[in-house]
């Protein structure tokens, strides 16, 4: 098992960069902070309960449904910290807004060969490249065949992180980024935030036979 050696909010930083979030950052694409905050609330707004959902299937691919628990928790937590700890309250608060927003972008979707991080284009139906993975390059598609481990923390009961270990990503890069976490050296870890229904998430990735050591062991 793994043995996280940072805080889990470390870990959020080190890998949130995977979701090639330069199209968000004020400056680049004329989308403010401001804009962002009204994003995430409407996007709140719309949540559904998770028993309403069910996997949106596209030709071969599964797309697994969005959850705003986790960005609902950041901006609660960020809220009432912010009373008492504006410096702790104010940033986990815009985590978030930027959870919340990427929550209503980013997809996770499964086809015969990998998972693949996408984004949603103008219409649930159209789904584009994420871009290269700026942590170690590379797109953001990982091959099933290249899996060692995947998992879910705390756990798959309270999930704030998703966690997995490929060995597609050249070695040289191993110790990039959240890599500096492992020292196990058989492959590249990457960790993203829980912005997706991982009930869902792990039952297609129990399907496909991918490995984990507390869900799917071999």
């Amino acid at each position: 098992m793994l043995t996280l050696r940072l805080p889990l909010l470390a870990a959020f930083l080190a890998e949130v960069a995977a979701f090639n979030l330069s199209p968000l950052l004020p400056g680049r694409s004329g989308i403010t902070q401001s804009a962002c905050a009204n994003i995430a609330a409407r996007r709140m707004n719309a949540i559904r309960p998770a028993s309403a959902r069910s996997v949106l299937m596209k030709g071969n691919e599964v797309i697994i449904d969005p959850d705003y628990k986790v960005a609902a928790g950041f901006l609660a937590a960020g809220a009432l910290l912010a009373l008492k700890a504006p410096a702790a309250g104010v940033p986990i608060g815009a985590l978030g807004v930027l959870f919340a927003v990427q929550t209503g972008r980013v997809r996770f979707v499964l086809d015969d060969e990998a998972f693949e991080l996408k984004i949603k284009g103008q219409s649930e139906k159209q789904l584009d490249e994420s871009g290269e993975n700026i942590v170690v390059g590379g797109a953001n598609r990982w091959n099933y065949e290249s899996w060692v481990n995947y998992d879910f923390f705390p756990s798959l009961q309270f999930p704030i992180l998703v966690y997995f270990k490929e060995n597609q990503t050249p070695k040289e890069k191993w110790g990039k980024g959240p890599g500096g976490l492992d020292n196990r050296d058989n492959g590249q870890i990457h960790f993203f935030p829980a912005i997706c229904n991982t009930e869902q998430l792990n039952k297609i990735f129990m399907e496909k036979g991918l490995p984990s050591e507390r869900y799917n062991p071999k």
